[in-house]
């Protein structure tokens, strides 16, 4: 039981200290353009928005753009380009790719691309997620490994509100 209660406090330590960054972004399609080949293969191109919030107790609005092709019931590829937008008017842009087998795990890779004002040092950072859908909302977790300068940089957004 001791060994238990050392190990859990350890863990706990160790999460505490971690650079992990967290985001938790809702969204909605808004708008939903098909080129439907048959029943079964069609293109399609999506416009989600919604907010999102993180484990710096920052907050605010995401949209994405997201296009598929599916062909005999299989993906033939997903592409998608996604902005968030926080309190403080910073903005980082993120894109990314899914194989068929991430896309019917939902899960994939996220690499931030762009990013304006406080956010620059976050260029180049890699994030997977996790991604679920109920009717025409989505829920997504994601995770990054940040450095400790992008750790402050994001520690900073939330005592600068636009």
């Amino acid at each position: 039981m001791k060994n238990l209660l050392i190990i859990f406090f350890v863990l706990f330590l160790s999460s505490l200290s971690s650079d992990d960054y967290k985001i938790d972004i809702h969204g909605k399609i808004v708008n939903s353009l098909k080129h439907k080949y048959s029943n079964n293969s069609y293109y399609s191109i999506l416009k989600l928005d919604g907010t999102f919030t993180d484990n710096f107790s920052n907050y605010g609005n995401f949209n994405a753009l997201v296009s598929l092709e599916i062909d005999n019931s299989e993906l033939k590829q997903h592409f998608f380009s996604a902005e968030l937008t926080y309190q403080d008017g910073s903005i980082f842009y993120g894109q990314g790719s899914r194989t068929s087998r991430e896309f019917e795990q939902g899960i994939g890779k996220l690499l931030i691309t762009s990013a304006n004002k406080r956010l620059t040092e976050l260029v180049g950072v890699k994030c997977v997620y996790a991604i679920n859908f109920f009717r025409s909302t989505s829920f997504t977790l994601t995770k990054c490994k940040i450095t400790n300068s992008q750790k402050e940089a994001l520690s900073n957004i939330s005592s600068n509100k636009e």
